[in-house]
């Protein structure tokens, strides 16, 4: 009986050794954070940052200087934006 009990917990025992091990190296091969179209948009995002639209048709980049620039592929235009400061009222639109 006690050599059943061995048994298992070195079967336990390398179970979660590898159970951990490959936990920890999923965790390390995880994508960095996806930046949003709103964080874009507030001025979150780095140069050379592209978020496209769920349907594939609104790409929004920054460039430099923090200029956003917005490109729609079905109607072929591209707008540029400068950043949206929060509680900004004064902006024309």
């Amino acid at each position: 009986m006690k050599n059943n009990k061995l048994v298992l917990n070195a079967a336990v025992s390398t179970f979660l050794a590898c159970f951990f091990a490959s936990a920890a190296a999923a965790a390390a091969d995880d994508p960095p954070p996806r930046i949003t179209v709103n964080q874009i948009i507030r001025g979150e995002g780095k140069v050379g940052d592209i978020v496209i639209s769920k349907n594939g048709e609104v790409i929004y980049e920054v460039l430099e200087g923090g200029i956003i620039e917005v490109r729609n592929t079905k109607y072929k235009t591209a707008q540029r934006y400068s950043v949206v400061k929060p509680n900004d009222n004064s902006r024309n639109n």
